[in-house]
Parts: C-alpha cells; sequence; structure tokens
C-alpha cells in the first residue's frame, strides 16, 4: 500500500502491484471486516477444541462461507 503519512480518511491508498486505488477510510473499513472475520474463525476453533472430548457439551459449528475482502492478499509469501 501507498499513502501518505498519517492519512486522512479522503486520503488516496493505492497499490504498487496492480495500481488500484481508494479512499483510506474504505480500505480501512475492509481490514477492519477481515480482521473480524479472523477472529470469528480462530474463536470457533477454539470452542470446538475446548469441547472436542466433553461428553457434557456438544458444539456444533456451521461452515463458515468464504469470503473475499478487498484490499486483503492473504497468498502472498513474505
Amino acid at each position: 500500500m501507498e499513502t501518505v503519512a498519517n492519512p486522512d480518511p479522503d486520503s488516496k491508498v493505492s497499490c504498487p502491484q496492480c495500481g488500484r486505488s481508494d479512499r483510506y477510510d474504505a480500505v480501512m473499513a475492509s481490514v477492519k471486516s477481515y480482521i473480524g472475520e479472523l477472529a470469528a474463525q480462530h474463536l470457533s476453533e477454539m470452542m470446538r477444541n475446548t469441547t472436542r472430548n466433553n461428553r457434557f457439551v456438544k458444539v456444533t459449528v456451521n461452515k463458515r462461507p468464504e469470503r473475499r475482502f478487498d484490499w486483503i492478499c492473504t497468498d502472498l509469501e513474505l
């Protein structure tokens, strides 16, 4: 991502690889949504693992649909 230092909500953010651009607040909204999804996935996994061998508690987990998030590249090698 490329933007100015200390961006305002209306500042332009652009991707140096694909050239796509958007406002800073829109990019951050996508990032916040992605973090919320990751937290939900990890919480679900923790509950499943915690109750796996408990005969008194049974947790039924519905498979979460895969979502695509703008501005999130999960297939990049760092």
